[in-house]
Order: structure tokens, then sequence, then C-alpha cells
């Protein structure tokens, strides 16, 4: 299994978040519902970012906890509340995602800017939401992920 919920339990003050799934290889899935449905937790859950109440998380056949910093490296994730500095531009992101992905594919991300109208000389704040979910996405996708999780609004 790619990801696997067994028995998840996450609570907060007014919400709990109950979950059992298995998502197999080569599937996409998308998590639909309203706000404050547990989309978010989930895949902060798959990251590891928070840790289940009772159950366990495993992604790429460890629990999400185990996770060593080269596996993570095989997760792109994009969130619609993050982001890089809106005063970096394009070209300057490159070292930094080099330096945290040594699997980063330089010439197959400027290829694909060029393919979507994204300038590599504008800083990011000039950009439109459009042109910032692009990037996003474009830079999850350039260092050789396995697994990617788009939190998008």
């Amino acid at each position: 299994m790619m990801i696997e919920f067994d028995h998840v339990i996450k609570k907060y003050n007014d919400f709990t978040l109950d979950l059992n799934m298995q998502i197999p290889k080569d599937r996409i899935i998308g998590l639909i519902g309203a706000n404050g449905a547990g989309k978010s937790t989930t895949f902060k859950l798959i990251l590891g970012l928070i840790h289940p109440d009772q159950g366990s998380v495993k992604v790429l056949d460890r629990t999400a906890q185990d996770l060593k910093p080269e596996q993570k490296q095989e997760i792109g994730t994009v969130f619609s509340d993050s982001g890089f500095s809106e005063y970096l531009k394009v070209n300057q992101l490159i070292p930094v995602m080099k330096r945290f992905y040594p699997d980063f594919r330089e010439e197959e991300f400027a290829e694909r800017c060029e393919k979507f109208q994204i300038p590599r000389n504008k800083q990011i704040r000039d950009f439109s939401t459009g042109m910032k979910a692009k990037l996003n996405v474009l830079l999850a996708l350039s260092h050789g992920s396995r697994l990617l999780l788009l939190d998008v609004k």
C-alpha cells in the first residue's frame, strides 16, 4: 500500500477525525469535503507533521513518524496556505530546491516553467493566484516524487 490508515483517530476540541482507509500504489484519490472535514488533517498525518491519538498511519511501507528524510523527499506536497517568500524570484528557488532535494531536476523544472508560462525572473509576489498554484505544483513534481499530496482550495 502507498498509504494506510488503520483505525486512526485524531481529536481536536470540537472535531474528531475517524479514518480507516487504504490507498494502493498507482492510484489517484481525491478527498472532497466541507471546510473543517479533516482533509488537511489527513495530509498532515500522512506527512508525520501531527500524530494520531489512536491507530497508525503507514506511508511508503513505514509509519509516518518513522519516515526518514530521504523517504520524505519522495513526497511532493502543495498546501494552499504555504509557499515561498513572495520577494523571491523563481530562479532563486532553484538552489533552495537543490539543497533540500538532491533529485531536483532543474532542467525539467525550467522546461515546465516555460511550458506553463511561469516567468523565472519575476518576483512571486507579482504572480496571479493561478500562477502561484502552478509554480507550487511544478516544484512538487520536479524532484522525483513517488507520492504527490495536493491540498489546495
